[in-house]
């Protein structure tokens, strides 16, 4: 009940000073009367809504009191973990989450084009005595590669631990959220995701808002009523994954899977236990990761028809999620070329309303920022939430060309975060900055001719200098060893040791599981 009134009071709140800011907004607006001014202030309003839901969701994101789930049943015993490769080893964190401190079968799902990888795969599984499944046919992305294992596993577990190559589960995620799948009603019982030890500058910087940010989202969409399946570090029902027809095979398979179980009426419940995965290990990875979600945003927002039957308050907390991305970015955009023309005209927007738009735009980093304020100093908090807003701001062509290629139809593609840093030099850079290139003169020559005055060219150039700006000056690594994970045997040694391959012929049921795997 408390958690509930919060939820509401906050959500109060944020409406409320939005709606205090709107309405002079929307009057000098309109007291300007020109189709620029309507447009300007219709792209802030978005951003303000969008910054409004991060510090309602901060607001109400206390963490909540653990129910233990009831005991109407034993659990999962049963449990597979499958990870997901494409190109993306990392043998270090498969051997430390294969670790689990109850029995676990592992089967390594191996989508690989590189031939090099492919061996090391092999090689692992050979040392370890796990399973390898590959298909023929890659299609239906990251979900295609699950369903193809799920199709010659079927029978064989009560529930399916989803892994990435570059997680790391917690010694008791199998554990913690098997007993949480004695509830018959759940289906997925998801660990909390953290950003491991970064291996360069970057990563060891930013890393840390991984945690942050997404511990206040999901503890705030919590209190609202809405857990969301992440897509990995997460244990799923085979019964589940049987009755909604397996993994919906899109980009956001996440969410596409998310919404098919509560159609169904299935639920997905948050465990009190962690996992940790990789941050973009540079800025062009970090731009890989941004694209990818951006398009799979567009693809699952282009078929709304797929909420139905949820309640409103879930397929609206589910939609304002996902076209967080998509939309700020076109907002933001928007609002740079909408008011650089403005005061081209000689009629700027009032200061106030872009100092609004600045705080709002960069409401998710606050959490983060003031965790580094109270840990170090004012100082650090304060330079991170620059630092960080700067960067996604220098993010917004490359989502925006992402957003604007797959809502004219272009099919979404699953891109692999890169794991290595990119190359340096011009022509790198200049691919790596392909969306700013064609889009910002594109704009900029737009705004001139609405405005009629150079001033107008601001606009689109201030995210396309700092795109350029984190381009060459982030790309540069330094390097350093995680050692927080522990050593493995050499792969030179695992490509001499055979190993098990599971065709597509029927094979008979795996080994019991080996407790040499905790040693």
């Amino acid at each position: 009940m408390i958690s509930r009134l919060r939820s509401r009071a906050s959500t109060a709140l944020v409406v409320a000073v939005w709606i205090g800011l709107g309405v002079p907004l929307f009057l000098w607006a309109v007291g300007q009367g020109t189709p620029l001014s309507i447009a300007f202030a219709a792209a802030s309003a978005l951003t303000w809504i969008a910054g409004g839901r991060a510090v309602a969701l901060w607001l109400r994101s206390s963490p909540p009191a653990l129910i233990p789930p009831p005991a109407t049943g034993r659990g999962a015993e049963r449990i597979a973990l499958l990870v997901c490769i494409c190109d993306d080893l990392d043998e270090r964190a498969v051997v430390r989450s294969s670790r689990q401190d109850v029995p676990v079968d592992v089967v390594l799902l191996d989508d690989s084009r590189d031939a090099a990888t492919v061996a090391r795969v092999d090689a692992l599984a050979a040392t370890h005595g796990w399973h390898v499944i590959r298909r023929t046919e890659r299609s239906g992305f990251k979900a295609g590669n699950l369903n193809a294992g799920l199709a010659r596993l079927r029978g064989r577990y009560d529930a399916y631990l989803i892994c990435d190559s570059d997680v790391v589960l917690d010694a008791g995620v199998a554990r913690v959220c098997g007993a949480a799948l004695a509830d018959p009603t759940v289906a997925v019982a998801q660990a909390s995701p953290a950003a491991s030890v970064g291996r360069t500058r970057f990563a060891r910087y930013f890393g840390p808002l991984l945690a942050t940010h997404l511990g206040v989202t999901r503890r705030g969409r919590g209190a609202h009523g809405v857990t969301a399946f992440l897509g990995r570090g997460a244990l799923v029902r085979a019964e589940a994954v049987e009755d909604v027809g397996g993994f919906p095979e899109a980009v956001a398979e996440d969410l596409a899977m998310t919404v098919r179980l509560r159609r169904r009426g299935w639920r997905i419940v948050d465990a009190d236990v962690a996992f940790t995965e990789d941050y973009p290990i540079d800025y062009a990875a970090f731009r890989v990761q941004m694209r990818k979600t951006a398009e799979g945003a567009v693809e699952f927002l282009r078929r709304p028809g797929r909420m139905r039957g949820l309640r409103i308050r879930e397929g609206l907390d589910l939609a304002l999620e996902t076209a967080l991305v998509p939309v700020t970015a076109l907002a933001g955009a928007a609002t740079l070329v909408t008011g650089a023309a403005l005061a081209g005209t000689g009629t700027p927007p009032p200061l106030w309303v872009m100092l609004v738009s600045a705080f709002a735009a960069s409401a998710p980093l606050l959490p983060e920022a003031v965790r580094r304020a109270r840990a170090q100093r004012v100082a650090a908090g304060v330079a991170f939430a620059l630092t960080a807003g700067l960067l996604y701001a220098s993010t917004t062509f490359v989502v925006l060309g992402a957003v604007i290629r797959t809502a004219l139809g272009r099919r979404a593609t699953f891109w692999v975060t890169p794991k290595t840093t990119s190359q340096r030099g011009v022509g790198a850079t200049a691919g790596l900055l392909r969306d700013e290139l064609v889009l910002v003169p594109l704009l900029a020559v737009s705004a001139v001719l609405v405005s009629g005055s150079l001033v107008a060219v601001a606009g689109p150039i201030g995210p396309a200098a700092l795109a350029a700006v984190f381009a060459v000056g982030m790309l540069r690594p330094r390097s350093r060893a995680d050692r927080t994970l522990a050593p493995i045997v050499s792969a030179r040694h695992l490509a001499a040791v055979p190993h098990r391959t599971l065709s597509a012929a029927p094979r008979p049921a795996l080994p019991t599981r080996s407790r040499t795997l905790a040693s």
